[in-house]
């Protein structure tokens, strides 16, 4: 309700222009925003949106097929108000590994399970986001991603930060103030103990997401000792989650709404350039 559209029809197509309500700059999509910063930080979160941005061969891996899914589609959705138009598999079946090797960009989802059995298809421009271990890992000819407008990268990164940048070590029983702090004091063995202590909190609390019946942790499971579940914070605080798909659309108005000084000026003359090279008219000849 309240959103504006309107329809022009040209020839034989049909052009559509949509806007959202003017109290609800950014389109509701019903996700659970919390489980991808959960899972990756923003550093992470930010590289794996700018190579689908940039339309590259991107591969998630987890042990939960239910992570999968569910974190393909918000990426997809911070692409917004551009849409995913490529090859896109969240959960893609052992038997159709070769087409990690497709020449076109795709988003595509694993198990781990069959992740060993798809690493020789993998390929070499592919970027691996490993959603279970915050890890990103790109194939030995991945071109490198273009620079983003300093200004406008630091803006977009402050923004997540002041909205999601407690939420992935509060997923592991930890502030981001106790990790600083940690690697401030210069302690190895310090900050080897509360990362593992982190480590063992995040497996213990994403191992049972695919289960149909979730049981009640054991008396000496370490998750009794945090109350927030996985992606507990989204149902907290809802409008945070907004904003940060409103940071996203930002950035991207940012960068578009000055499209028209980066066109080439039109030619004045406007005949077909073969003309110009002793084509047709000229005597000229195709080879």
């Amino acid at each position: 309700p309240g959103s504006f559209e309107v329809q022009l029809s040209i020839l034989d197509s049909t052009i559509r222009f949509w806007a959202p309500p003017a109290d609800q700059p950014v389109a509701y999509v019903s996700l659970p925003y919390g489980i991808l910063f959960e899972c990756l930080d923003i550093g992470n979160v930010l590289f794996a949106w700018y190579s689908l941005a940039c339309e590259r061969k991107v591969l998630l891996v987890s042990g939960q097929l239910s992570l999968l899914t569910v974190c393909a589609e918000i990426l997809c959705s911070m692409l917004f108000p551009m849409r995913w138009s490529h090859l896109y598999i969240p959960v893609l079946p052992r038997f159709l590994s070769p087409m990690l090797d497709a020449p076109m960009p795709y988003l595509c989802g694993i198990s781990r399970e069959n992740f060993p059995h798809a690493v020789g298809d993998i390929s070499e421009e592919t970027v691996v986001v490993d959603l279970d271990r915050n890890i990103i890992t790109m194939g030995q000819h991945t071109p490198d991603l273009p620079s983003l407008p300093h200004r406008r990268k630091m803006k977009l990164e402050a923004a997540l930060e002041n909205h999601a940048g407690e939420v992935f070590w509060q997923a592991r029983g930890l502030t981001t103030a106790q990790v600083e702090e940690a690697r401030a004091s210069g302690d190895e063995n310090e900050l080897a103990m509360l990362l593992g202590k982190a480590d063992a909190v995040w497996d213990e609390k994403i191992s049972t997401l695919d289960d149909a019946f979730k049981c009640s942790p054991a008396p000496d499971s370490m998750s009794l000792l945090y109350d927030d579940a996985i992606g507990s914070s989204n149902d907290k605080k809802q409008s945070r989650w907004d904003a940060v798909q409103e940071a996203f659309l930002r950035f991207y108005v940012s960068m578009l709404k000055d499209y028209r000084k980066f066109l080439p000026p039109s030619p004045k003359d406007t005949r077909s350039s073969w003309r110009d090279f002793g084509g047709i008219d000229g005597g000229g000849r195709f080879m």
